[in-house]
């Protein structure tokens, strides 16, 4: 008769998980010290940061045009008849070194409608548009009198 005197002849299911342990750790420290030194990046300069949320021209003369509910154009603070807003236009741009106007629509109006007073404005002599998107409901009838936090830029 044989008599068997140690365990079991078979593998062992037991996993040993001090390795494990000990390479997560390893791992850990080596991400800890590498973090930091691969954040450091490139040093940069950034602009100055901008107190106003957009420029407003310090030209006291600029030329504002403005189409309302209506569709009744206006320049600065006047209204004018669409058949002689082109020449008023002209007039109002000639002498200027820069033939930058200043374009406000209201809300309402058709985009069609908006977009081919833009091109009668172009074709008119205003080579940049700068449009402004401030609330004209709020002016109360006047022309787009107040350029304060609206104006977004010029269109090329």
């Amino acid at each position: 008769m044989a008599m068997n005197v140690g365990g079991s002849g078979g593998p062992k299911s037991d996993i040993n998980i001090t390795p494990l342990v000990d390479v997560v750790l390893v791992l850990l420290i080596i991400f800890m010290v590498i973090t930091p030194i691969v954040q450091m990046g490139y040093a940069v300069q950034v602009p100055p940061k901008v107190e106003t949320s957009a420029p407003v021209p310090q030209d006291s003369n600029q030329v504002i045009v403005r189409l309302d509910a209506e569709g009744r154009p206006w320049i600065n603070k006047q209204m004018i008849s669409m058949s002689d807003f082109p020449a008023r236009l002209r007039e109002a741009l000639t002498g200027r070194s820069s033939k930058v106007i200043f374009f406000a629509a209201d809300g309402e109006l058709e985009y069609d409608r908006v977009a081919q007073f833009m091109n009668v404005c172009r074709a008119n002599g205003a080579q940049n548009l700068g449009i402004v998107f401030e609330d004209m409901r709020s002016t109360g009838g006047t022309a787009a009198a107040g350029l304060g936090g609206g104006a977004s830029g010029t269109d090329q």
